[in-house]
């Protein structure tokens, strides 16, 4: 059964519940997943692997310092081999297509910085999580969110990520197996 490397960055946690939905996909395709938070894999080789996911999610307008860490040590290695990256976005909660070239100048920027070439990328909106966000963040993100006409409901949390998106891509993503004779 082919492992599958799981690396992911996770601020307020939304980003992790993605990352473990990518997981349940590929064990109902047969994979194995393993899953780590990005600041946890320093010692995690990517050729230990099948295949490898990383995910990553938008904070004031750049993915986590340490899952672009990440990647850049293991670029080559990613490159190589049969490999994804799944970007968290709130922008991507707008269908527009100002908000789609925004999330995906988001994702090229990472690819660029970090030199990785993965064989999959995928972007998902994510979650307004005001319940998670200490007292200065919750009310910084009411004014923006109030800005652009979103909820300002701080007493609950917004979900905008479309999950049957999420299994799609960890279907996909288990598929990049068959190609190469893993499976």
């Amino acid at each position: 059964m082919p492992e599958f490397l799981i690396v992911y960055s996770s601020t307020h946690g939304h980003n992790k519940k993605i990352a473990e939905r990518v997981a349940k996909t590929l064990r109902e395709d047969g994979g194995v997943p393993v899953l780590f938070e990005a600041s946890s894999a320093l010692h995690v080789s990517p050729s230990d692997y099948d295949a490898v996911i990383v995910g990553g999610s938008i904070h004031v307008g750049h993915h986590q310092p340490e899952v672009v860490d990440w990647v850049k040590k293991h670029a080559i290695a990613l490159t190589d081999m049969p490999s994804a990256f799944f970007s968290v976005c709130l922008t991507s909660a707008d269908d527009t297509d100002e908000a789609r070239a925004t999330a995906q100048t988001f994702v090229d920027d990472f690819l660029d910085d970090t030199g990785w070439t993965p064989r999959k990328t995928a972007v998902f909106a994510g979650a307004l999580q005001y319940l998670e966000y200490n007292l200065a963040t919750r009310l910084l993100i009411k004014m923006m969110m109030k800005r652009d006409g979103r909820p300002t409901d701080t007493s609950r949390d917004y979900d905008y990520t479309d999950w049957d998106a999420v299994e799609s891509f960890g279907h996909e993503c288990a598929s990049m197996l068959v190609g190469a004779g893993v499976r």
